[in-house]
């Protein structure tokens, strides 16, 4: 079953589009666990690869980084531990990171999904958009978490369009799975893309200035 999913992911990746999807969608939400815990699992061994080969990099960055914020902290009085915040110290951190957040951000996104598009209309079951979602989802995790390997020193110029090009390509995607796995309208399903988008991002942004704001107050 695991390689039918992968040959569809495949012929979505190849063939984006409603039809495409409808002709490879299935209600199976366990299918659809399973193979995001497969794509989970090769993310954190990506993440392994990328904690030793970005390491160097950032340990040099941040030494410079550092002294930027030390100076800053004693213009307002404040000792910023601005190392520890932007880097983990653990190995485990970035496998676990990767791993669980593959897994976790798939399961948080769906529902808010499958709730909006159901508030919107939608007829499709949970299985099935959670099939049509895993279907993309899984390919351009591995792909994000190989580009982060690579993304070194001057790399990163090489890698950041590709990036750029993932991420919105991932955006279609979501576009069109929510349409199949949702049977709704292209305008509907734009909306219940976008606004779990927004709120992400909001969030994520309120997040670090929260935790930046925490840390300026230690010390």
């Amino acid at each position: 079953m695991l390689m039918t999913m992968l040959r569809s992911s495949i012929a979505i990746l190849l063939r984006p589009s409603v039809t495409t999807f409808e002709a490879h969608e299935r209600n199976s939400l366990r299918w659809a666990l399973a193979y995001v815990s497969l794509g989970a699992l090769l993310t954190a061994l990506l993440g392994i690869a990328s904690f030793y080969l970005h390491r160097p990099f950032m340990d040099a960055q941040l030494d410079a980084i550092a002294a930027e914020f030390t100076n800053f902290g004693q213009a307002i009085g404040q000792d910023l531990p601005i190392a520890e915040f932007m880097f983990p110290a653990e190995t485990h951190t970035p496998i676990l990171s990767n791993a669980l957040g593959t897994l976790i951000g798939f399961m948080t996104y769906l529902t808010i999904v499958f709730l909006l598009g159901k508030a919107l209309g939608g007829s499709g079951t949970y299985g099935e958009l959670a099939y049509d979602v895993a279907l993309f989802w899984v390919p351009i995790s591995v792909v994000s978490a190989t580009l982060n390997v690579f993304s070194i020193s001057l790399f990163s110029c090489l890698t950041a369009p590709v990036v750029v090009f993932v991420s919105f390509y991932g955006f279609y995607l979501t576009f069109l799975s929510v349409q199949a796995g949702l049977n709704l309208p292209p305008m509907r399903a734009l909306v219940v893309v976008l606004v779990p988008t927004t709120l992400f991002f909001m969030f994520f942004c309120g997040l670090f200035a929260l935790a930046f704001l925490v840390i300026s107050q230690q010390g």
